[in-house]
């Protein structure tokens, strides 16, 4: 098996210039362009019409690259890596060529079929709100892969362990361990989660406001509708605008699904039109206050909030929506 290299590139010309020198681009997009090559590895974009890289790389190129495993990237995520892996060869497949290789009794496991994972990998990269991770499959395989290699991962070495760590989770038994801890931290999350939007949630007009919440749990309070909409669609939430007070920090978080639910709500700029109102009534800057992007933000740093607080934020968003 050759010797496989990644490259990490922000820059879009050097991007080019390894593609022309035959590596292989995954997941190359800036912005409205994209670096691909014959097999289009990308779905943002212009592209956004195809399947996530992970599942094509999987089911349609597996091995496509082991002879020539030099690949270009422009950041490091579980579809990316993946699709990567997949390429060179180095996962599990029912047509895996190292599995002869091996012995009789290892075999089965390098010729599993992971296609599932791809899925999983794919909704979660495309869609991930309001899905229960551990209910898809290899859904516990995947977060385990995301606390050990996803988390904060941005440089070439950085790379090559997320690469060997999906090896290895797929086929060591002694990974099992990771997994199930894994699987129970998050199951522990998601259950004081849903207590907190049970428990300390109450819902006044659009806004659904969670007072002293205990963990970061704006997935599961969104309330995500299949049936009813889908993901861009303020229709396809339950609760579309989560206001939290942490009670560890004493701070407000403010949340939406994603900027096009945020932006059909609250029109351009969707929260930051929130954030402006905040600021207004407190007297503060906006460098220093209430901020963050269309879809996501907080209170200012430094500053507890509190309910009274809390309850401010619900009537702002609300009087707002009245004005549209």
């Amino acid at each position: 098996m050759a010797r496989i290299e990644i490259v990490v590139c922000k820059d879009i010309n050097a991007v080019r210039a390894l593609a022309a020198a035959g590596y292989c681009p995954v997941e190359c997009s800036f912005g409205g362009e994209t670096v691909v090559d014959e097999m289009q590895l990308d779905h943002h974009g212009k592209m956004s019409h195809l399947e996530s890289v992970a599942i094509r790389a999987y089911r349609d190129f597996f091995a496509a690259r082991e002879a020539d495993p030099r690949f270009v990237i422009n950041h490091i995520d579980a579809d990316s890596i993946f699709a990567v892996a997949a390429l060179a060869g180095l996962l599990p497949h029912p047509q895996s060529a190292y599995a002869a290789t091996l012995p009789a009794f290892l075999q089965k496991t390098w010729q599993q079929d992971i296609l599932p994972l791809a899925e999983t990998i794919a909704t979660m990269d495309t869609d991930p709100i309001g899905r229960d991770v551990l209910s898809m499959p290899f859904g516990a395989t995947l977060i385990t892969w995301e606390a050990l290699c996803g988390a904060n991962a941005t440089d070439e070495l950085s790379a090559y362990a997320a690469v060997e760590g999906w090896r290895r989770l797929l086929t060591q038994p002694s990974t099992k361990a990771f997994i199930a801890a894994a699987e129970k931290a998050e199951a522990d999350r998601r259950a004081a989660a849903l207590a907190d939007f049970n428990e300390r949630g109450s819902k006044t007009g659009k806004a659904l406001a969670i007072c002293n919440s205990r963990v970061f749990g704006f997935a599961e309070w969104y309330d995500r509708q299949v049936d009813a909409g889908m993901p861009d669609e303020a229709k396809g939430w339950g609760n579309p605008i989560v206001v939290s007070l942490v009670e560890a920090t004493e701070v407000l978080t403010f949340g939406m699904p994603n900027k096009a639910v945020a932006e059909e709500i609250f029109g351009e700029g969707g929260l930051t039109r929130v954030f402006a109102a905040l600021n207004e009534l407190y007297g503060l800057e906006a460098g220093n206050g209430f901020g963050g992007r269309e879809a996501i933000g907080g209170s200012p740093r430094g500053r507890k909030m509190t309910e009274a607080d809390l309850n401010k934020a619900v009537e702002v968003i609300n009087g707002l929506l009245e004005q549209k």
